[in-house]
């Protein structure tokens, strides 16, 4: 999780991401965040003991983006160590809102469940990070709120029934984590097993192939459309107002309170003329991908709201328009196979784009999919990885942070213009 990083960082230097936590429903339930200082701090031969570090880093990243920007108002996992634990928990982790993860590495001495007491009256939630029931950690499960199992390190279910059975009868809240397919996720769920974090739930769960229902292919051509970049304003008005729902949505949001107007705006060439032309093709677009499947949960399409954001940031920053209008028609097309519940190869047939994007969303490399992949990569927390991928695209590996924090502020933004009978996010 956090790793190395020098005493000293700039605000939106440090790299920070978020990895959902869902319920049996597949609802989120909260995100754990993930931190690291800028690839070049990480490397510092002069880097003090990571735990030294910890506090500033956490910090510098939510002074950044902000707690409630990254977490919308839902639990935020943090794993701290035992040196952290121990010297104070940094005063800008609410104890109401944040859930204390302890490292495997954290054995149940008398300082530590000391401290952890003091912790819980103090309001505060604890896990047990990579949990595996020992003497040294036996001690530690009552203080806990949660234990989180890795299902791909702890494979024998007998290590986990043991696991389940102290989370049995009101005990911790059981966590299966690096669940990376829907099979993972039904047997945790059998198992025992209340919350699941791993990107499953980004794996298209493939029905029998048939042709998309009219509604359905009705939304894609809008969005391929949409994301037209010589459409005229007259042209994206005549696609909007047919759609109801749509234009809803982008008047009750022009007329909240955030745009500050002296009076409501009643068309959607007034909106077009007061929030401008990319921002209501990016938007309604971004509303028609939601309309595809009222099944798939909503996370599914804030991931792909904060992909193509951040595809589109930093293909403006390497490239050019084109670039940046490219990279956020593919970032937002990545997971129509799993909305869909269908192979991304019967999709694209359906969708009039063109073969560089369509190879992108196939997996072929090229610069379009390398942008995703870095994309991707760090919304994974894959640091090492994000910036190899980064320095080969040709991006500069400091825009990382401040293009996902810009990403999920812009995915917030759009969620909550979103209208009533929409699914909450």
């Amino acid at each position: 999780m956090t790793q190395k990083g020098s005493g000293r960082h700039e605000a939106g230097h440090v790299f920070v991401a978020r990895q959902p936590i869902l319920d049996k429903t597949r609802r989120l339930f909260g995100y754990e965040l993930l931190f690291r200082p800028s690839s070049s701090e990480a490397a510092s031969p002069t880097s003090p003991a990571p735990d030294f570090s910890t506090a500033k880093i956490i910090s510098d990243g939510l002074l950044t983006i902000g707690l409630d920007t990254l977490t919308d108002r839902r639990r935020a996992f943090v794993r701290i160590g035992r040196r952290l634990l121990l010297e104070g928990i940094p005063a800008i982790l609410p104890a109401n809102r944040v859930v204390l993860e302890l490292g495997a590495d954290i054995e149940a001495d008398k300082e530590i469940v000391t401290v952890c007491q003091q912790l819980r009256k103090d309001g505060y939630s604890i896990a047990i990070d990579d949990f595996v029931l020992t003497e040294w950690t036996a001690d530690l499960v009552p203080l806990a709120d949660y234990l989180k199992v890795d299902f791909l390190a702890v494979s024998d279910p007998q290590a986990r029934a043991k696991s389940i059975a102290r989370g049995a009868a009101g005990g911790p809240v059981l966590i299966a984590k690096r669940i990376e397919t829907v099979e993972m996720f039904d047997l945790a769920a059998r198992e025992g097993f209340h919350l699941f974090q791993g990107y499953f739930f980004g794996r298209p769960v493939i029905k029998q192939a048939k042709e998309l229902p009219g509604s359905q292919l009705g939304h894609l051509r809008l969005v391929q459309a949409l994301n037209n970049p010589d459409l005229s304003v007259h042209q994206i008005e005549d696609l909007i107002k047919h759609d109801a729902a749509l234009c809803y949505r982008i008047l009750r949001t022009v007329n909240s309170a955030a745009t500050a107007l002296y009076s409501p705006v009643q068309s959607i060439r007034q909106a077009l003329v007061i929030l401008g032309r990319d921002t209501i093709r990016r938007w309604a677009s971004l509303w028609a991908l939601a309309g595809l499947n009222d099944r798939a949960h909503s996370e599914l399409v804030v991931m792909s709201t904060v992909r193509a954001r951040c595809c589109e940031l930093l293909g403006t920053a390497i490239r050019s328009e084109s670039a940046a209008a490219e990279g956020f028609l593919v970032g937002m097309c990545s997971l129509l196979d799993a909305i869909l519940e269908r192979p991304m190869s019967t999709i694209l047939p359906e969708l009039p784009l063109n073969a560089e994007t369509q190879a992108a969303l196939r997996g072929e490399d090229n610069p379009r999919r390398r942008l995703l992949d870095c994309v991707i990569a760090y919304e994974r927390g894959e640091w090492d990885r994000c910036v190899q991928l980064a320095v080969e695209a040709g991006i500069d590996p400091e825009l990382l942070p401040p293009a996902y924090a810009d990403a999920i502020k812009w995915a917030n933004q759009v969620q909550r213009g979103r209208g009533p009978s929409a699914v909450a996010v």
